[in-house]
């Protein structure tokens, strides 16, 4: 199975590349401004199909889903309740000086994803978390290693997003965050739940692990905030 981080971009974001081992399709997490970047690991991998698949809709996560849904005849998935944050990013790639943001489209979403839904794209078998705070429709996509045995994934692990990160958590000042302490409480229920040696794919940073936050993140142990 691969799992490529692809970090860069206007914002230091993290896209990933995720593939099954007997697939012929793979799935793109948050495209972000790293297009070059993006097409340099792509061009690599023998694919028929993509699937465009959103943690939220921020300008950093979806700055290339047009992109590489034009080109790749590609479905985009998000949550609805991020479609409020998606409308506004034309204005927001302004309002950050993206002169460079040369196709001002926003980009159709052809399937919205639910909580707790059990979803399988390009083969693979996981499971979306909805932990709201930093935006209303922030989605952490759990990849569980049992359910894709078949593909040689032997540790599970979430794409968490911008939910938390190694040694903090998302920001809740940004276009539909609530608060810290709806941020954190919902990063407690839904994924410090998870089995420690659960290995965190953050969209932004270096990856971690569910015991590593539990044990030593200062926000969620109540030392900042």
């Amino acid at each position: 199975m691969l799992v490529e981080a692809i970090p860069g971009g206007a914002f230091v974001e993290n896209t990933y590349v995720i593939k099954g081992d007997r697939s012929t399709e793979l799935i793109l997490i948050d495209p972000g401004s790293q297009i070059p970047e993006i097409e340099e690991v792509i061009k690599k991998i023998s694919f028929d199909k993509m699937y465009i698949v959103n943690t939220h809709a921020h300008l950093d996560h979806v700055y290339g889903v047009e992109h590489f849904k034009k080109k790749y005849d590609a479905n985009f998935y998000l949550h609805k309740n991020e479609l409020p944050i998606l409308d506004v990013m034309i204005s927001a790639s302004m309002r950050f000086g993206l002169e460079e943001f040369s196709d001002p489209v926003i980009p159709k979403v052809d399937f919205f994803i639910k909580d707790e839904e059990e979803l399988e794209i390009a083969g693979l078998a996981f499971k979306a978390i909805l932990v709201p705070g930093h935006s209303p429709g922030s989605l952490c996509f759990y990849f569980q290693a049992q359910k894709n045995s078949e593909d040689n994934m032997e540790q599970d692990i979430v794409v968490s997003g911008d939910t938390v990160f190694a040694g903090s958590i998302g920001r809740v000042d940004l276009t539909g965050g609530t608060n810290m302490n709806d941020l954190v409480g919902n990063i407690k229920k839904r994924l410090m739940c998870l089995p420690g040696e659960t290995i965190l794919l953050p969209g932004h940073g270096p990856e971690t692990r569910v015991s590593t936050e539990k044990e030593s993140n200062p926000f969620l142990l109540g030392m900042l905030g």
